[in-house]
């Protein structure tokens, strides 16, 4: 029979679904940024003024794909454009699987294109950023039809840990300098300031410490970090550790001694794949000596070893001190859908150019040069990242 497609535009009508969803995603290992504990309290909080439209795939009465995009206009200079993307992502969330069962994949993502930019109207559809690991390429370019334009430019990289069954294997595989190196630190941080570690899934009170703590750190360099730059994350992530504690969907990796925490970890289950989303470690120059950043990651990778992660995700580029420590790199994929039509590709052409002249006089030139030369100047604190800036990170 032929897979029965319906189209959801309010939450009201996609919160009976939640079960069958959650179930859908565990089939299916669907990435935790597309399950509905994630996307309730993210479409609630930081939709804003996008628009929900969500596919919903059954086959003979079995869900078997749910895609919940947001659709909101942005502008190319003067030029007001419409544009679709997961709803519930942003430009950190690297997803490597969806909510689809695999089968069905490639009509159910072709439907969902066909709709998006003929009957809504949008001007694009956006994937970015997509890893070379996620399966998410092969069934895209499976769902090719005369009426989509697809483009596929190179985004750069991110960085994965693929886990071994034991941590004396990971450890194998860096050098003997760095397993040196990481027993005595972590003896040394254990005898001077009697370091324990432990694993909790915070609420909302824990994590606003955490943003007090990861700012605390940035700060003292002259930085926002992440919540300074995208203050939208200091009151996401508190309401969301605060919904989701029991499942858990969130959890710290803290390490504490006699001084107070000394480092933590930020971390999103995803299954047998874990998003390292953030760090942030004490100012203490003895602890900083002793590398407890890196002490903190490394048991973080031991605790994950235990509880039967495959996978750590660990964030967009790459970093020598992450390679040294066991990962590897993958490509990163800007995956863009157009009409294919010269009208929908020249539209798109404008996106792209207006958001790299963005993305170059702003963020390059004035964000990561000028600005920082003004505040050691003045004393003036960061700025948060210019919205407009943001939503053209397609």
């Amino acid at each position: 029979m032929a897979i029965r497609y319906d189209w959801l535009t309010r939450i009201e009508d996609l919160v009976p679904l939640y079960p069958e969803w959650a179930d859908l995603a565990r089939r299916t290992e669907a990435e935790v940024f597309l399950t509905p504990d994630w996307f309730d309290v993210w479409w609630r909080g930081l939709a804003a003024s996008r628009r929900l439209v969500c596919l919903v795939a059954r086959d003979q009465g079995r869900l078997v794909g749910l895609l919940p995009f947001a659709v909101e206009r942005i502008w190319a200079g003067p030029l007001p454009l419409r544009l679709a993307r997961f709803a519930g992502t942003d430009p950190h969330c690297m997803i490597f699987h969806l909510p689809l069962e695999p089968e069905t994949a490639a009509e159910i993502l072709r439907t969902a294109f066909v709709h998006l930019l003929g009957a809504v109207g949008c001007d694009a559809v956006s994937l970015t950023p997509v890893s070379a690991l996620s399966d998410i390429l092969p069934a895209v370019r499976a769902a090719s039809d005369p009426s989509l334009a697809i483009l596929d430019l190179d985004d750069g990289v991110h960085t994965v840990f693929e886990l071994p069954d034991s941590f004396e294997a990971h450890l194998s595989g860096m050098s003997k300098n760095r397993r040196s190196q990481f027993r005595r630190d972590r003896k040394q941080l254990t005898e001077r300031y009697a370091m324990t570690s432990a694993i909790h899934a915070p609420d909302a009170a824990d994590f606003e410490r955490f943003i007090g703590f990861h700012n605390a750190q940035w700060r003292a360099v002259g930085k926002g970090g992440n919540f300074g730059d995208w203050p939208e994350n200091a009151s996401f992530y508190p309401v969301l550790a605060e919904k989701t504690k029991a499942i858990p969907l969130i959890r710290f990796h803290d390490l504490t001694g006699t001084t107070g925490l000394l480092a933590s970890q930020f971390t999103v289950l995803s299954g047998k794949t874990v998003h390292w989303r953030l760090p942030a470690r004490t100012l203490d120059p003895e602890a900083e000596k002793l590398s407890v950043g890196k002490v903190s990651l490394i048991m973080l990778i031991e605790d994950l070893i235990i509880a039967g992660v495959k996978r750590i995700e660990a964030g967009r580029g790459e970093y020598d001190y992450k390679v040294g420590l066991g990962a590897t790199s993958a490509a990163v994929h800007r995956l863009i859908l157009c009409r294919a039509s010269p009208l929908g590709r020249l539209r798109l052409r404008l996106l792209l150019a207006w958001a790299d002249f963005l993305n170059l006089c702003y963020y390059r030139i004035w964000f990561l040069k000028l600005a920082p030369r003004l505040r050691r100047a003045t004393g003036l604190r960061p700025a948060p990242l210019w919205r407009s800036w943001i939503r053209t990170r397609i």
